[in-house]
């Protein structure tokens, strides 16, 4: 089992003494150098108290003699779920960079593939949580090619050439989803593989099972409830129901404060309204996600769909 630094790092700062919360905090800003900032924007949450929750968290790792070592087979458990975690938020950093350095953003996602690559090749860490985590940071991988335009502006699916998705990986992402289904535990990686693989199975946007996808987000509410997965499922159904129907689903959502500063859930907003004509509603909620968007690349998708509704 290959162990690098960043991997002794992140068994060490998801130690089972700290709380969930700060595990995922503190590794996240040790061992993959991310300020307060970056994270509090990937956790939605307020940044001087995430700042706080990693200050707690390397005071108490300091009263515990860190030990660099991989620990054992029965201290693995605890660990390893607080480090897929960490690794699924720095590849969510690395694919659409608040910074917006495209460069370094695509590097951090090679780097959490490289190691969740690792994890899934040693059996100590090769469980189905992780495999379906490897499955799922694949199929996103596979569109990386596509998913710019000239000017830098990111891509939605239905613009993208799937003629440059990267067959291999969405084949790797396909073979890790079919390990991960052995035994019978049942995680949001899985759940959130499987919406993937069904993206990466359609020849084009439209043939897209999106019935199928509405019952994955179903599985994935029960299991990792958030308001991230309800704007994804609403989204999923405007395209199986009418924009009508999604929007419904939207106005649904009971954690009003994080919708109203969620700049995918005021674009998916946007989106909608656009399509019923409410152009209007669409353009406040765009001018409403661009002030709370930090990503310049998915600002530029922001500002071009701005754009393009005063025409």
């Amino acid at each position: 089992f290959e162990v690098d630094d960043e991997l002794r790092l992140m068994f060490l700062c998801c130690s089972p003494e700290l709380p969930v919360s700060g595990r995922v905090a503190l590794a996240l800003n040790v061992a993959f150098g991310l300020e307060a900032a970056r994270i509090a924007r990937l956790l939605l949450s307020d940044e001087r108290t995430l700042a706080q929750r990693i200050v707690r968290a390397k005071q108490r790792l300091r009263t515990l003699e860190p030990d660099f070592e991989i620990p054992g087979r029965d201290e693995l458990g605890p660990r390893l779920e607080a480090m897929l975690d960490v690794l699924y938020l720095v590849f969510t950093e690395g694919h659409t960079p608040s910074d917006g350095d495209r460069t370094s953003g695509e590097a951090l996602c090679a780097e959490t593939l490289r190691l969740v690559r690792l994890l899934t090749a040693w059996p100590g860490t090769a469980t189905p949580a992780a495999e379906a985590l490897h499955s799922l940071l694949c199929f996103q991988a596979s569109r990386f090619a596509a998913r710019h335009a000239d000017d830098g502006s990111l891509l939605l699916l239905p613009e993208q050439d799937r003629g440059r998705w990267s067959a291999a990986l969405a084949e790797e992402g396909f073979d890790l989803l079919a390990r991960a289904s052995r035994g019978e535990q049942l995680t949001r990686f899985h759940v959130e593989a499987a919406i993937a693989s069904c993206h990466a199975a359609a020849p084009s946007h439209a043939a897209t099972d999106w019935p199928r996808i509405v019952e994955l987000y179903d599985v994935l509410r029960r299991l990792s409830p958030s308001p991230i997965v309800d704007v994804g499922r609403a989204v999923a159904v405007a395209m199986t129901s009418g924009a009508l129907a999604g929007i419904d689903e939207l106005d649904a959502i009971a954690e009003r404060d994080v919708v109203q500063r969620y700049p995918y859930a005021l674009a998916a907003y946007a989106d909608l309204h656009a399509s019923l004509g409410n152009l209007e509603q669409a353009r406040a909620y765009l001018d409403r996600a661009l002030e709370q968007q930090a990503s310049p690349a998915q600002r530029g998708l922001l500002a071009r769909k701005r754009s393009a509704l005063e025409r």
